[in-house]
């Protein structure tokens, strides 16, 4: 059966949490011998067609249009819809993750498809944040622009015939978004992650003189997109604040993101060279290792998370998280130990929760004790193909028994 998965961003070009769902479920689908496609934004010098390990990579590029004009969503439909239409003019089934492109495809491939589709954040809530902290003809626009993602976001869900999304929290949000009546067809699947690459370590301090990291101190982690709503300019206010009280650690960023210049200069303004680090994109061999080696993985999300698969790799590696209360966090850190949690997202809230992680104040829990936990229940080898199964598994077993 063929099958198109429509991504937010291919993993390799783009490393996300969405991304990386995505990712596990085209490979988990290949294994399955399925002809699996995957679709998503491109960047200009890379192939639009690419063969990888067996999945159809497509790379499509809308046409330029100012950041402010709501006109941009539909050059993201129709440069996907070319696309589509160049290389794959049939499929058997869809599986949105990203509701653009998805409805492009919708259109393109009309009724006669099976759609599939997963809510990883609220599209409205999601672009209301982004275009909030944009230009100033970006946030004239934005009411025009929200209308129109909600409506193309509903388009997709009222389309498909199977929803799911990661947490409850976003289940809740669409209620709210979409009416009730639309939320309770959403099935809870959670994201997972890969228990046998993301470990304990033996020797935290080889690991740390391996990656270059002070031996001597404990080391604050975070991976992030540098975007407004991930929280970093709050964590890394919060590390200034505790650092001008004598309290003695290195924190460590990695990701890359809009806001890395200006992350940059906050950290320069309030003289922090000595005791932050940008790390830039980490890649995958050395993702494992930074979880491992750090004292305490640091999750200072603004608002809007939606699941928080970060949080369950560092886990999976154990070591605690230390997380704000934003969106569905607290779902997933409570699991662990809910005295992992901050009292908000406010700075002073997150430097509260440092403190006392540094002042061993706060419980702690055997690392292998935290890995099997998140092996019982988020280990990638059972449950993609419990996603795959849920989603799509139903409709390819049917038609590959007629």
């Amino acid at each position: 059966m063929t099958v198109l998965i429509v991504a937010g961003g291919h993993y390799n070009d783009r490393p996300s949490g969405s991304a990386k769902i995505a990712f596990d479920e085209a490979v988990g689908l290949e294994r399955r011998k399925e002809d699996v496609w995957v679709l998503a934004q491109g960047a200009p010098g890379l192939p639009e067609h690419e063969l990888s390990d067996g999945i159809h990579l497509l790379r499509y590029l809308p046409a330029q249009t100012a950041s402010w004009n709501p006109a941009r969503a539909f050059t993201h439909q129709k440069a996907a819809a070319d696309l589509l239409a160049r290389h794959l003019p049939h499929v058997d089934a869809v599986h949105g993750h990203t509701p653009l492109a998805t409805l492009a495809a919708l259109k393109l491939y009309g009724n006669s498809v099976h759609c599939c589709y997963t809510i990883h954040s609220p599209a409205r809530m999601e672009m209301n944040i982004v275009w909030s902290n944009s230009g100033s003809l970006r946030r004239i626009t934005a009411p025009l622009g929200l209308v129109l993602i909600n409506r193309i976001e509903a388009e997709c869900l009222r389309r498909s015939q199977v929803i799911t999304a990661l947490s409850q929290y976003t289940i809740d949000c669409i209620g709210q978004i979409h009416g009730r009546k639309l939320a309770e067809r959403i099935q809870l699947l959670p994201g997972w992650v890969d228990t046998a690459r993301f470990v304990p370590a033996e020797d935290r301090k080889s690991l740390k003189k391996q990656l270059g990291w002070p031996e001597n101190i404990p080391i604050l982690f975070t991976l992030r997109r540098l975007e407004w709503r991930m929280g970093i300019d709050r964590l890394i206010n919060a590390s200034h604040s505790l650092l001008q009280e004598g309290l003695r650690f290195h924190l460590i960023i990695g990701g890359t993101g809009s806001l890395r210049d200006r992350l940059k200069e906050q950290v320069r303004t309030l003289g922090l060279g000595n005791s932050v680090t940008f790390l830039g994109k980490v890649e995958d061999h050395e993702l494992s290792l930074a979880y491992a080696a750090c004292d305490a993985f640091v999750l200072p999300t603004a608002e809007l998370e939606c699941f928080g698969l970060i949080a369950l790799e560092a886990l999976s590696a154990g070591r605690p998280v230390l997380a704000t209360r934003a969106g569905a966090i607290p779902e997933l850190i409570q699991k662990f130990d809910p005295l992992w949690l901050a009292r908000s997202s406010e700075t002073k809230d997150i430097a509260n929760l440092i403190r006392e992680f540094l002042a061993d104040r706060l419980p702690t829990h055997p690392p292998a004790e935290l890995h099997e936990k998140v092996y019982r229940e988020y280990n990638s080898a059972k449950m993609v193909g419990e996603f795959i199964e849920a989603t799509l598994g139903r409709y390819l077993n049917c038609r590959a028994t007629n």
